[in-house]
């Protein structure tokens, strides 16, 4: 199991190559909007990491996946939703209290 962080350019790279395969570096980097250079290097970087092979032709390199168990780390949809915290009136209620027990210490008492 390959572990990868969801927000790198090879993760981005990786979901596509998992949408649809066989497909080249032009396809890819107008699926992830990333430049075609930006593209090859991230290919060239996940060859050596023995991810994928490449087939290399004078205009094109087409991208062939060696594994397919990878693993994205990093936060869901859902956990990037902010948590709404209801107000009410125990909120209400503790702050007047914490108002006015400001100086109600253990030295004033």
């Amino acid at each position: 199991m390959v572990l990868v962080i969801a927000t790198t350019k090879e993760a981005m790279v990786l979901k596509v190559l998992l949408e649809r395969y066989p497909i080249d570096d032009i396809e890819i980097s107008e699926r992830t909007g990333m430049e075609r250079r930006e593209i090859r290097r991230t290919l060239i970087g996940m060859e050596g990491r023995g991810w994928v092979t490449l087939d290399r032709l004078p205009d094109r390199m087409f991208v062939k996946l060696i594994r397919a168990d990878f693993l994205f780390l990093g936060k869901d949809e859902t956990q990037r939703k902010a948590v709404k915290h209801k107000k009410g009136k125990k909120d209400k209620v503790t702050r007047e209290k914490l108002k006015h027990d400001q100086h109600d210490d253990i030295m004033y008492a």
